[in-house]
């Protein structure tokens, strides 16, 4: 049985979640500090380079999209078919802001992707997850609505931190009781991808290190 303790953790980190990205970082997330220290823009080019084949035919999904930054990198590629989803409706306001005056057309939900992505079976050729799947609770749950609406062999790219086993255990220790901007638990590349197994994901591209203390993965349906 899950101890009230657990459920309470729960409630506090979606709470933590839902209040930063919907108010707190609202108009500072395009210029936050981790934009340079992550090199945050050469991992939408990579997202982009991915994709570039058939990059104006297939229709993509972005996980946690916040401002929109990869949804326009995507756009300005030439993506034409593009979705994206977050918790925080106040920070899909400020995507819909930017995609009108700049003629973007995006289609765009609020959405818990633990419990539900509101997209039918099958929709999407690709889902991108750029510094996201720490923020989950769940990451099985939500790996399993992936699952479900990516056509068959669509992709998905996981972009996470890398960080040494030691430092990731201080962090995730840290977590445990001092909530970080509704961050929940690091991982490594092997943990990840094992979950990812565990629903149904088969490894595409295994784990590189990209930008700056990033790692990709990226997986087929």
């Amino acid at each position: 049985m899950t101890s009230k303790s657990n459920i309470d953790n729960k409630k506090r980190y979606k709470a933590s979640n839902y209040q930063t990205y919907n108010d707190k970082v609202l108009d500072t997330y395009d210029n936050c500090i981790w934009i340079p220290i992550f090199k945050l823009k050469e991992i939408d080019q990579s997202v982009v380079q991915e994709l570039q084949d058939d990059l104006d035919k297939i229709h993509i999904l972005d996980i946690g999209c916040a401002t929109g930054r990869l949804l326009e990198t995507l756009s300005l590629a030439g993506a034409k078919n593009l979705y994206g989803t977050d918790i925080a409706p106040n920070i899909l306001e400020k995507v819909k802001d930017k995609a009108k005056k700049q003629n973007i057309h995006i289609d765009l939900k609020v959405a818990d992707s633990e419990v539900n992505i509101p997209w039918a079976d099958n929709t999407f050729d690709a889902i991108s997850l750029t510094g996201v799947y720490h923020h989950f609770i769940n990451p099985d749950k939500a790996l399993c609505e992936m699952y479900r609406v990516l056509k068959k062999n669509g992709r998905l790219i996981i972009i996470e931190p890398r960080f040494p086993i030691i430092v990731r255990q201080v962090l995730n220790l840290y977590l445990t009781f001092f909530m970080h901007e509704g961050d929940h638990k690091f991982y490594s590349p092997k943990k990840i991808t094992k979950v990812s197994e565990s629903v149904g994901f088969r490894e595409d591209k295994k784990s590189q290190n990209i930008a700056r203390f990033m790692f990709k993965t990226v997986y087929l349906k």
